[in-house]
């Protein structure tokens, strides 16, 4: 009797770059959409006086930065060979 095996991929976690917040360590792509977003909520409510429209844009930025910051560290971890490879082999 015969039984098919089918192998569970193994994924890896991409270790996202930390960054010491008050004895804390954050993911330095929190920490970007945190000032980014805060830096946007601050000329968009001096420009507009809206709250309203400060709160749309903030959160765009603060995902923009989020996860733009976030994807480049996988497509560019992604990119590079483990250093178990032989040369030429990628």
């Amino acid at each position: 009797m015969t039984a098919l095996i089918e192998p569970t991929p193994i994924r890896r976690r991409v270790p996202a770059p930390v960054v010491d917040v008050a004895g804390t360590d954050w993911p330095r792509h929190k920490v970007l959409a945190v000032v980014a977003g805060l830096l946007a909520a601050l000329l968009t409510l001096s420009v507009t006086g809206s709250g309203q429209v400060t709160m749309w844009v903030t959160a765009v930025v603060v995902l923009a930065f989020w996860w733009g910051d976030r994807i480049r560290q996988v497509v560019g971890d992604a990119a590079t060979a483990p250093r178990s490879n032989p040369p030429g082999i990628s």
